[in-house]
């Protein structure tokens, strides 16, 4: 494996008693916390530079730069606030230039919404994320979103969380598998941190992965990394920090068969907006790529065209710009006490310059952030996708009142897990995460119903574009199977990209009983036997060579007088193909990888190698049949592609 970090010797070993002596629960609670603490730091550290931004953004509106250090991070309110607000597309523009030139030179992978990298990066990376990817991302979406570039911070935030869960594992040594799931529990922390949602976070994260699916083995990670982060929110960021918590009152009301139809009802109505809300971003996102493919158009001018029309706009109507999270919590107080005012004449009791007003500001706040975020603008789709679902769920509640006995500020909150669970097919997930934003578990049921409804009515399409349909066990596969199809499409990952060191190798002179026990310490099936040199002279599989582990217990005979298994060997350079032939061959379900000079590099199973070949397969399948089969593109670690 090609961690990229170098790891002292002294905790290298430290590293390995480590993974030798303790149990899952103990193990990934180490894992999972020490992710978190990276995580929340890294987000604490961005949370920084944006304020910093934020404070250079109001004094430029001619407001007291404090405001912005004392806790509004939001653009749309000193827009709003500000005195010079044809200042706006100005800012808009200069802070999107900024942060192209940033990720476009330093990590183009860090363009976007982040969610949708990490997913790429889950499925179609083997869990790597380039460390330097989390200060890039920091850097650009501090500048876009503080400059008035409507998008969320968790995007980054996300980003980031798996870019510190990629690191950890790196310097962990883990397997490819765990690597995966260190990474799950980067995004859950990270989300956690932001949203102070430890289960709501820990369950988006497992289910963003897939579009009707989640990543179970993965949870129990994941919450340890949430709960932590939590609790590092707490102290950084304040428990005041997320939006307002609301009064539900009678409970049998928010139950009622009355109130149960309307969460159907509103997750109807919320249905057509999430589609609105993946279509334009996809379709900005795909016009914007094209115009740079055939125009010629700078790729670093490309988030500069979005963010240029953002600005405009946001001359017009401030409180499309930036994060919006503030704006949002003012306005869900607002809601709750019902002190909005009239805007235009009523109609039959009802406001239709209010209802105007809440349907405008969603459908801008999502052209806004498809522009920004679709363009390659640095920032996240939650948010926003939060802030139009509680514009939207408010206007669905003052249509019904009357009807039943529920506040119309309830639906605010259902909206915001109505519309971002049915685009990103998160329904759990988020409504879990708006239950802990509200302060109430009563708000679960009533957002399941809603967001499941608008999931449901829009199945099939998600703004996360790198989502599986779902997972596929790896038994289904048989090396002869997998070998047979990825010859026929064409497929070559090296497989040192896939090799793991978590693995222990022993030596040649230690004794059997020595190695037995540390093999079993390490709940690992086989051992490779290295040489002083660190060359593989053989593998102990007790399994192949029909070694009785009683008797080896009790050996002080050295291990290379046992009766070794050839090794099935693979070079650095080789493609799975190989490893898979290797396998076929030996009656193996692992390969052992080494150097030119036959020194230990690895081990890679059929596990490892269904989960990173599955999604290029499937990519692959999924092509439209007009279109020309070829060598299918798996990208590597550091950015580049082999065939």
């Amino acid at each position: 494996m090609k961690s990229g970090v170098w790891v002292p010797e002294r905790l290298s070993r430290i590293i390995e008693a480590v993974n030798e002596q303790l149990g899952y629960v103990e193990r990934w609670l180490v894992i999972s916390t020490v992710t978190a603490i990276v995580s929340s730091l890294a987000i604490g550290v961005f949370y920084v530079m944006l304020r910093l931004v934020t404070a250079i953004m109001a004094y430029i509106h001619g407001l007291e730069p404090s405001l912005a250090l004392h806790g509004v991070s939001d653009y749309s309110i000193i827009a709003l606030e500000g005195h010079n607000r044809f200042l706006v597309p100005l800012t808009v523009v200069l802070g999107a230039a900024l942060a192209s030139i940033i990720v476009y030179r330093w990590a183009p992978e860090a363009e976007g919404g982040g969610t949708d990298a990490i997913v790429d990066a889950y499925h179609h990376e083997a869990g790597n994320v380039r460390s330097r990817v989390a200060l890039v991302k920091a850097v650009a979406s501090a500048l876009l979103l503080g400059g008035g570039g409507s998008g969320g911070p968790e995007g980054p935030a996300v980003q980031i969380g798996g870019a510190s869960g990629s690191f950890i594992s790196n310097v962990l040594r883990l397997s490819v598998e765990e690597r995966k799931i260190a990474l799950i529990a980067g995004v859950a922390g990270a989300l956690s941190f932001i949203f102070q949602s430890p289960v709501g976070a820990a369950l988006f994260a497992i289910e963003v992965l897939y579009e009707r699916d989640m990543e179970t083995a993965a949870l129990v990670p994941a919450l340890f990394a949430s709960v932590i982060a939590y609790s590092f929110s707490l102290h950084i960021l304040g428990p005041e920090y997320k939006l307002p918590s609301i009064n539900v009152g009678d409970m049998l009301d928010v139950y009622g068969f009355d109130a149960m139809a309307s969460y159907i009802l509103l997750g109807l109505f919320i249905a057509p907006f999430a589609y609105l809300y993946t279509y334009v971003y996809q379709r900005i996102k795909e016009s914007l790529n094209e115009l740079v493919e055939r125009k010629r158009i700078s790729i670093f001018v490309k988030p500069v065209i979005g963010a240029a029309i953002v600005g405009v706009i946001g001359v017009f109507v401030p409180h499309i710009l930036g994060t919006g999270e503030e704006l949002l919590a003012r306005m869900l107080e607002a809601f709750q006490e019902q002190r909005l005012g009239i805007v235009a004449t009523s109609l039959g009791g009802l406001d239709i310059g209010m209802l105007a007003s809440l349907f405008m500001l969603a459908l801008l706040k999502i052209i806004a952030t498809a522009l920004t975020v679709g363009s390659g603008g640095s920032g996240g789709l939650l948010a926003p996708g939060l802030f139009a679902g509680a514009m939207l769920g408010e206007l669905f509640g003052l249509l019904v009142a009357g009807y039943t006995d529920v506040k119309p500020a309830l639906y605010a909150y259902l909206g915001m897990a109505a519309l971002f669970g049915a685009a990103s097919k998160v329904p759990v997930g988020l409504a879990f995460l708006v239950a802990e934003i509200g302060g109430t578990p009563v708000l679960i049921v009533p957002a399941l119903v809603a967001s499941l409804t608008a999931s449901l009515a829009t199945r099939g399409i998600s703004i996360v574009e790198s989502q599986l349909p779902q997972s596929i066990p790896p038994s289904l596969f048989t090396a002869e199977s997998l070998l047979q199809i990825i010859r026929e499409q064409g497929i070559c990952i090296r497989v040192e990209k896939l090799a793991s060191k978590r693995y222990i190798t022993a030596s040649w002179n230690e004794t059997l009983r020595e190695v037995v026990r540390r093999m079993i310490a390490n709940k690992q099936h086989i051992v490779p036997i290295v040489d002083e040199a660190g060359r593989v002279v053989g593998v102990l599989d007790p399994g192949y060579a029909g070694l009785d582990l009683r008797y080896a217990l009790r050996s002080d005979e050295p291990v290379a007088e046992v009766s070794l298994s050839q090794a099935p060997l693979v070079r650095v350079g080789d493609c799975v193909s190989r490893a898979l032939e290797q396998m076929i061959i030996y009656g193996t379900d692992y390969v052992i990888v080494v150097d030119a000079l036959y020194r230990y590099k690895g081990v890679i199973t059929l596990n490892d190698i269904v989960g990173s070949v599955f999604p290029a397969l499937l990519e692959k399948l999924e092509q439209p049949k007009g279109e020309t089969p070829g060598v299918i593109r798996v990208r590597v670690q550091q950015g580049s592609e082999s065939e």
